[in-house]
């Protein structure tokens, strides 16, 4: 589910606030951003075994579809840094960028590790029979 972030404006701009354990329930052990994809572009495609993770769309829009281990389909468009979506573990994700200028900010509760993360979906999908 998207969320609305704590966003303050008056005249000097915008400033828009995500604080650990209170408005993602994780503490942060990782950011990146991922940015430059050419519109229309997939990334993703994986899921994660033990990480969240947290999106912002800082800057253009991004659609994403999450599946869950038991099979719901849902899908979300991130297009304002004043929002946000949480993918919990064991979630497939694929995003795609629908405008060139688009940056997605990412902060994980974890720190990047390979092992963890699920990168086909039929490897995926054989974890609903477990």
């Amino acid at each position: 589910m998207i969320k609305s972030l704590n966003t303050f404006t008056d005249d000097r701009g915008s400033l828009t606030v995500v604080e650990t354990l209170k408005d993602i329930p994780f503490e942060v052990k990782r950011i990146y951003w991922i940015y430059n994809v050419p519109k229309e572009k997939e990334r993703g495609c994986h899921a994660n075994r033990i990480t969240y993770q947290y999106l912002v769309a800082v800057k253009g829009t991004i659609n994403i579809k999450l599946e869950s281990l038991e099979g719901e389909i849902s899908s979300y468009t991130l297009n304002s840094p004043e929002k946000g979506l949480l993918i919990p573990p064991m979630t497939w994700n694929e995003l795609q960028y629908m405008s060139e200028d688009a940056v997605l900010l990412v902060m994980s509760s974890q720190p990047y590790n390979p092992e963890m993360y699920i990168n086909s979906h039929e490897e995926f999908v054989s974890n609903r029979k477990k």
